[in-house]
């Protein structure tokens, strides 16, 4: 492991279900997403402990009708994103999230512009 990166017990294993999105006004909770991340004390993102992190910090969104997508959690430019494992060049999907703690909301922006709203209804060690 790299001198400053994060250890696997500082990841984080957030999970969040669809609270709103196309054709799912009022959500779906068997819909959702697991991303595995450094989160701040205050539950933002890290960039810090992002950089320092030699790992791919993994995401999977999982569905009750088709196969699970598998990602990544990547930060650039200031920017937080998800993208499909292992396409380096694969579209992003925008996160905006500027608090992850059980409750909190979030929103999904696919590439074509389209968002997906979820809560966040567990943080565990990741």
């Amino acid at each position: 492991m790299e001198p400053g990166a994060p250890s696997p017990e500082t990841l984080s294993l957030v999970t969040a279900l669809l609270a709103q999105g196309p054709g799912f006004p009022a959500g779906d909770t068997a819909q959702g997403l697991d991303l595995h991340l450094a989160l701040t004390p205050d539950g933002r993102l890290d960039p810090v402990l992002y950089q320092h992190d030699p790992r791919p910090w993994r995401a999977r969104r999982f569905y009750p009708d088709r196969a699970d997508w598998h990602g990544e959690v990547v930060h650039e430019d200031e920017l937080w994103t998800l993208r499909g494992a292992p396409a380096a060049d694969g579209p992003l999907w925008f996160l905006e999230a500027s608090d992850l703690r059980p409750g909190a909301m979030f929103v999904l922006r696919r590439p074509d512009g389209e968002t997906l709203l979820f809560r966040v209804v567990s943080i565990g060690p990741g």
